[in-house]
């Protein structure tokens, strides 16, 4: 009955994280209405083929051919039934709606469980799930898809839970917990967020280790990190399956190693191209949104959707125009309004970034008291977490911090297989608010600090509160203009002086516009900072009692937190679930090509971003598609041919005879052909364009081109005429051997398919050479030819071929990647074993419970 009893307040927070997750996203629970995801959309338009094959089959493909030709599908689709993990993650989402519920519920418990095992009491803890939680990054990249690494963000706070417990406490439980923690955090597959949780735990281990040293207590110190070795082999083996296959497919993708010897020449650092990487750099300055979340202006929304910035607006051009003579009397209405029309259309955002949905705000409640907790709180774990909020802030700086993440990216492990480098901010976004509450903790258990040290607390008041104070009456101290901006102004005025009046304007507006948006939330920062700490100083003046300061500050940082981050998702963001269906809805062109009974073609749209959209992916075999990993080797096909081709084709798309010109510009298209590109769908309300030089599934070559280099190889598409000639690397010069090419004439046909399993027929009076119109990987791919394993030959830079005997023979393609089939094994072997091992644990504490009770009675 005790038990019971002191299980229900646990009960009552989990129910309650329910709920509150249940009011943010309302319209999905009461209006049954969807949020509209666009990485989520990607995902079903990439997987489309392979969730048909398994409704269809109940067989799982790991290949596709629904876009780039054809490439694995670990990193679409995965299959992970063999790991245990991830019907853990089923049991701890409790049923609840996968694409947003779920996760900020697992954002809030996952919280919870890491302050619980920081000794945190129930208050505080459910206070920093709040904050954690609804920070606005784990909010915006919900509507923006990124599931899997919301999942991942969720459950970083469980691990460093289980490691600090693992430390600080119980050495077995804690691994034992660590172990299943990290091993569901691993099941999402989002190795980047994996990789930075890494990142902090090394921060966290080394600190440990320091004071380990200084306390003379390294041996225990090995004991509980062996033991935490321990658990990250436990959570690896049933993840071994996704990891062992995403390594490998790494290598060949662009983010392995530069194939064209002149781009490796070219590129300083192994892995991806560092501009890449430093794309999405936070700004110095631009930190400062983790406490005003505003102060770059937030999204990259138009100014006109915010009233308040417009309001005025045509009144202040009129006034600037005549200031500065110019009045055109009648028609001065109409040049006011298309001056309104395209201030309106510029962005809100002004920061470093090419453009952004959201700032990544943790909270200026939160801000104030992490400095708080900098000034009075003393503990061990105060110094593992300001390394690890540096750190995490410096990396995501990129390229406005450069000598520092050029040597990460040279030197630090796999550093250089990420992009987008301000996702390290959500380290910061999980230590700031830990921290935090260390600080409170220490200021409520004893009040008197505050008054012993009243120029500490002013002093956190005043890196706070003073910065938004500054901000709130000087809001024109910065530029608020972006660089790109500043220069694009000062080009214009420079390429059309008479215009140069049009351009001030624009400049006033927008430091005018963007001023009232740091204004505006700088004083929103300085009131809830004020409030908080007033209720602090309140508290420790014996004015209010503990009872009202823990749930006052929960409101607080609930109003906080919710509201900014209903600017992002709010009753606006969701539609219909017809609506939602809708997305994918066949045009007519998809719907003529449907109607072919071929079993396998390809398709090319140029009526869309070929490279940058899945529309076509969800109906068809894509040439293009969307995917962040490409096969290195597609990449370059890309940047050789396809793009090229792409752009002359939208040019024959406008002709007045589209379909002949589009079919002439075929002609001169020979990476499109050869990879059997049936149909250009040029306008989706048309009829496709039927490619006369689409070279079908299979075909044999009279010659083979060697050549000595990758340059060479994909220069040699261009350069023959691949009907006849193959472009072979010198590489594969001990398969072709002393064998004929092109001696006799050939039959060859597709005569079944499935995207990883192709079986041909085919005819040929002598042993040749034939060209298949798949996508070359070496990892996995095997032929047979009358059910006996023949080596495959990579052709034309990115195809696969292979030699066929004279007579009658059966030709099989199928993928089997030793890396999956025999990570599977593992993943189910890893499993069984923690299976086992939760089972252990459970029979010796029971055991050692029913001991105790026996040793009590005697």
């Amino acid at each position: 009955m005790n038990r019971v009893k002191r299980l229900l307040p646990y009960i009552g927070i989990i129910l309650g994280f329910v709920i509150l997750s249940g009011l943010y996203f309302w319209p999905v629970v009461l209006e049954n209405k969807v949020l509209p995801q666009m990485d989520n959309t990607h995902a079903i338009g990439m997987a489309q083929e392979l969730f048909e094959l398994e409704q269809q089959t109940g067989e799982k493909a790991q290949w596709t051919n629904s876009m780039f030709g054809g490439m694995p599908a670990f990193q679409i689709k995965s299959d992970s039934s063999a790991n245990l993990f991830n019907y853990v993650n089923k049991v701890i989402a409790l049923g609840l709606p996968y694409h947003n519920i779920a996760i900020l519920f697992l954002y809030l418990a996952g919280f919870f469980v890491l302050a619980r095992s920081m000794g945190f009491n129930l208050g505080l803890s459910f206070l920093g799930s709040v904050a954690f939680a609804f920070g606005s990054y784990n909010l915006i990249i919900i509507i923006a898809g990124h599931i899997t690494k919301a999942y991942a963000i969720a459950l970083m706070a469980p691990v460093i839970g289980g490691i600090l417990y693992t430390y600080n406490r119980n050495k077995w439980g804690g691994a034992l917990f660590t172990a299943i923690a990290l091993g569901a955090e691993i099941a999402y597959n989002h190795v980047q967020i994996t990789y930075y949780l890494a990142l902090l735990a090394l921060v966290l281990v080394l600190d440990k280790l320091v004071r380990a040293i200084k306390m003379k207590a390294l041996k225990d110190f090995l004991r509980r990190t062996a033991l935490l070795g321990v658990s990250l082999v436990l959570a690896l083996l049933p993840n071994i399956s996704n990891l062992w296959t995403t390594y490998e497919y790494g290598k060949e993708s662009i983010r392995g190693k530069a194939i064209l010897a002149e781009e490796e020449a070219s590129r300083p650092l192994k892995g991806l191209d560092p501009d890449y990487v430093f794309a999405w750099s936070y700004g110095k300055g631009e930190t400062l949104t983790l406490m005003i979340p505003n102060f770059n202006g937030g999204g990259s929304k138009p100014l006109g959707m915010n009233t308040d910035l417009t309001k005025g607006l045509q009144q202040r051009i009129n006034d600037f125009l005549i200031k500065n003579g110019i009045n055109y009397g009648q028609h001065q209405g109409q040049l006011v309004n298309q001056l309104s029309g395209e201030i309106m259309q510029q962005s809100q955002y002004w920061g470093s970034k090419p453009f952004t949905e959201g700032p990544v705000y943790a909270g200026a409640i939160m801000c104030f008291l992490f400095v708080l907790a900098l000034f009075f709180y003393k503990g061990d774990e105060k110094w593992w977490l300001l390394a690890g909020t540096i750190l995490s802030i410096v990396l995501a700086w990129g390229h406005n911090f450069e000598w520092f993440n050029m040597l990460m990216l040279k030197y630090f492990p796999l550093y250089n297989k990420f992009r987008t480098v301000e996702m390290t901010l959500v380290l910061a976004s999980l230590c700031i608010p830990v921290l935090g509450l260390l600080g409170l903790k220490t200021v409520i258990q004893d009040p008197d600090l505050i008054k012993q040290n009243t120029g500490k607390f002013l002093a956190s008041l005043a890196l706070t509160g003073g910065v938004c104070l500054f901000f709130w009456l000087f809001p024109e101290s910065l530029s608020l203009v972006s660089a790109f901006e500043l220069q694009s102004i000062n080009a214009g005025k420079a390429a059309q002086p008479d215009q140069a009046i049009i351009y001030d304007l624009l400049l006033q507006e927008l430091k005018y516009a963007r001023a009232l948006l740091l204004k505006g939330d700088a004083f929103r920062s300085l009131v809830l900072i004020f409030l908080a700490s007033a209720s602090i100083w309140l508290y420790a003046k014996k004015t209010i009692s503990l009872k009202y300061l823990i749930p006052g500050l929960i409101i607080l940082v609930g109003l906080d937190m919710w509201g900014i981050d209903r600017r992002y998702i709010n009753k606006d963001s969701f539609i219909s679930e017809r609506q939602a269906n809708s997305q994918f809805s066949p045009s007519q062109a998809d719907l003529r090509i449907k109607a072919d009974s071929d079993q396998h073609y390809r398709v090319f749209s140029i009526d869309r971003n070929a490279f940058n959209e899945v529309h076509t992916s969800y109906f068809h075999k894509s040439l293009g598609g969307y995917h962040g990993a490409k096969l290195r080797r597609y990449q370059d096909l890309i940047d050789y041919y396809l793009t090229n081709d792409f752009q002359m084709l939208r040019v024959a798309a406008n002709d007045t005879n589209s379909v002949a010109t589009i079919q002439a510009v075929l002609a001169r298209t020979p990476a499109i052909n050869m990879l059997n590109a049936k149909y250009i769908i040029y306008n989706g309300e048309s009829d496709p364009v039927q490619n006369p030089y689409a070279m079908g599934n299979a075909w044999f070559v009279n010659n083979v081109r060697m050549v000595s280099t990758a340059l060479d190889e994909l220069l040699g598409i261009s350069e023959v005429d691949l009907s006849n000639t193959a472009v072979i690397h010198e590489e594969f010069a001990e398969i072709l051997g002393n064998e004929t090419i092109g001696a006799e004439a050939g039959t060859i046909e597709l005569i079944s398919y499935h995207p990883d399993r192709l079986t041909y027929k085919a005819n040929t009076a002598s042993t040749q050479l034939a060209v298949f119109s798949e996508v070359y990987y070496s990892r996995g791919w095997k032929a047979y030819v009358n059910h006996v394993e023949v080596p495959i030959i990579r052709a034309n830079y990115i195809l696969r071929s292979i030699f066929i005997p004279a007579g009658e023979s059966t030709v099989e393609f199928r993928f089997e990647p030793t890396s999956y089939k025999y990570g599977k094994l593992i993943s189910i072997a890893g499993s069984i074993l923690l299976i086992a091992l939760l089972i252990f644990s459970i029979v010796v504490v029971v055991k050692r419970k029913d001991d105790k009770i026996l040793n009590t009675e005697v």
